[in-house]
């Protein structure tokens, strides 16, 4: 699939044609608003230029990687900009990580520079090119680098790199290139009706991938890029008032920081007209928990769109507008695959399961990525070669470990992830269909659920809960009077603590690990 811009004019072989698309068609128009400056795309355009210059006279060359350090500012922008432009792929690293885990990746990616604040993380000898020195280059003329050397990034070309450590194990690297990314503007135009006069925010770190789809969806269609500061995300309230101050139109949330949005435009009655679309991604939804929001805002504006997605498969797979329906019924629809996918729901033994049963979500397409970094044997399990749908040659398809089915629309639904079913006295159960149950107390906002060991062969079901915001919490009997009218016996959690937020992962996705050792600290309080 070509990518193209918002008029429908010409390809795109790179993701810097699609900037300089915008920039010819909108050059005196914002491209970007953060903390540190306000620029027309003319003035980013010249910003990106410069930083390229600076990598290539430190030695970048087409093909290396770069790893980045930078809290969400223009500067970083410019940075992946100028990066990009440079020929070379951007690694990015979360602030917030652990100095050991930047280690591994800046040496695990090969990485040949280092833009930001390395802490340490650099390579011996590898130039370092610091936030101030990015900043500096809107006052002084770039270094001079002889055109013949500036590279043309294709849509073979990587474009970056982003680490995602799964369930368990060590993180991984999932290259994408430009095409990958060319390949999800262009489906996902045709479902969305984005213009030049949006406001996208971008809300999350540039180490999550959804930030590609925040930062592209703006530049690749002349809208304006708001660049959240990385404190006020912190904070729903704040973030609550950044959103209507800034008259975001597109806002992208995981489930369960927009669960805790959501609470605090309740409370407070807020309003935001701007707002034109909420995109759902990184974790399950269960629209159950849209309640709320929902009842006060309607399902018109802003349009909830459920995009199913994963980093492998180049942050959104699927669309899905939610209804009335989906929030009354409890089922999670993601819809169907972005224009160019093309899908199989595969039983455990390799053959298609038939519409209304369960089965592992495979995909193939221009989207996906070509395999891990450094990980051939990770690479061959799951991503492998299958039959096509319509008989043709065999497909490359990604194994996703998220089991759907087909409804009789024809429409996928999410169960989960396979990793998170268990098997407890005998009996499979998917955790998610739990907390769903316990979330639909009136009393209670959120919840996880999983398996505490109480000793040799004593495994039970537990559960954290966020409180409706400014209620009390409900109590344990409440909680289990209520779960048995919905769940059976062998899927009623034993235990029940009420804890004030649920802590997140630095994508913004509950971090189930650091849950539990808030329970046991809470329990062991309470004993």
């Amino acid at each position: 699939m070509t990518g193209r811009d918002a008029t429908g004019r010409g390809a795109w072989a790179s993701l810097t044609e699609a900037f300089e698309s915008s920039t010819a068609r909108r050059a005196d128009a914002t491209a970007l608003v953060a903390e540190d400056g306000t620029f027309t795309y003319r003035r980013l355009e010249e910003w990106s230029r410069a930083v390229s210059a600076l990598l290539r006279s430190r030695g970048v060359r087409p093909g290396d990687r770069v790893a980045l350090r930078m809290p969400p500012t223009a500067a970083a922008v410019a940075a992946v900009l100028g990066i990009l432009r440079a020929g070379a792929a951007y690694v990015p690293l979360d602030i917030r990580n652990p100095r050991a885990r930047n280690e591994f990746v800046v040496r695990d990616a090969g990485a040949t520079a280092f833009v930001g604040d390395p802490e340490g993380a650099a390579g011996e000898g590898m130039p370092v090119v610091g936030a101030e020195e990015i900043a500096a280059l809107l006052e002084e003329p770039a270094p001079d680098v002889p055109p013949a050397d500036v590279p043309h990034p294709g849509r073979d070309d990587e474009a970056y790199v982003i680490y995602t450590s799964g369930t368990t194990g060590r993180p991984k690297g999932v290259p994408i290139h430009h095409g990958a990314v060319l390949a999800l503007l262009a489906g996902a135009g045709q479902r969305f009706s984005f213009r030049p006069d949006d406001r996208w925010l971008l809300f999350h770190s540039l180490a999550f991938d959804v930030s590609v789809w925040e930062i592209w969806g703006a530049l690749s269609t002349g809208a304006r890029l708001v660049v959240m500061p990385h404190w006020t995300a912190r904070s729903p309230e704040e973030c609550l008032r950044f959103v209507a101050g800034h008259g975001i139109t597109v806002l992208s949330q995981t489930p369960t920081a927009f669960s805790e949005l959501s609470a605090a435009a309740c409370a407070t009655g807020a309003a935001l007209p701007a707002l034109r679309y909420v995109v759902f991604g990184g974790e399950r939804l269960l629209p159950s928990s849209l309640g709320p929001w929902t009842d006060r805002h309607g399902f018109a504006r802003p349009t909830l769109v459920n995009m199913y997605g994963i980093t492998e498969t180049t942050v959104h797979s699927t669309y899905h507008e939610v209804t009335r329906d989906d929030v009354d019924g409890g089922r999670s629809v993601i819809g169907r695959p972005l224009p160019g996918f093309t899908f199989r729901v595969v039983a455990d033994d390799g053959s298609d399961v038939p519409p209304g049963e369960q089965g592992e979500l495979w995909l193939a397409g221009p989207q996906v990525s070509r395999g891990y970094l450094n990980r051939p044997e990770l690479t061959a399990e799951r991503f492998v070669d299958g039959p096509a749908p319509d008989g043709g040659p065999a497909l490359r398809y990604y194994r996703s470990g998220d089991l759907v089915s087909r409804d009789a629309a024809g429409d996928l639904v999410s169960h989960g992830r396979a990793d998170l079913q268990v098997k407890l006295r005998g009996y499979r159960i998917e955790l998610s269909d739990v907390e769903a149950a316990v979330r639909s107390h009136p009393l209670v906002a959120n919840a996880v659920v999983w398996v505490r060991g109480y000793g040799p062969g004593d495994d039970r079901l537990v559960c954290a809960l966020v409180p409706v915001a400014g209620g009390p919490p409900p109590d344990a009997r409440s909680l289990r009077r209520h779960v048995k009218g919905l769940l059976p016996s062998y899927m009623q959690p034993t235990g029940f603590e009420a804890v004030e937020r649920l802590p997140r992962t630095t994508n913004g996705k509950v971090d189930r690990a650091e849950t539990a050792r808030l329970w046991e600290e809470k329990r062991g309080r309470a004993r």
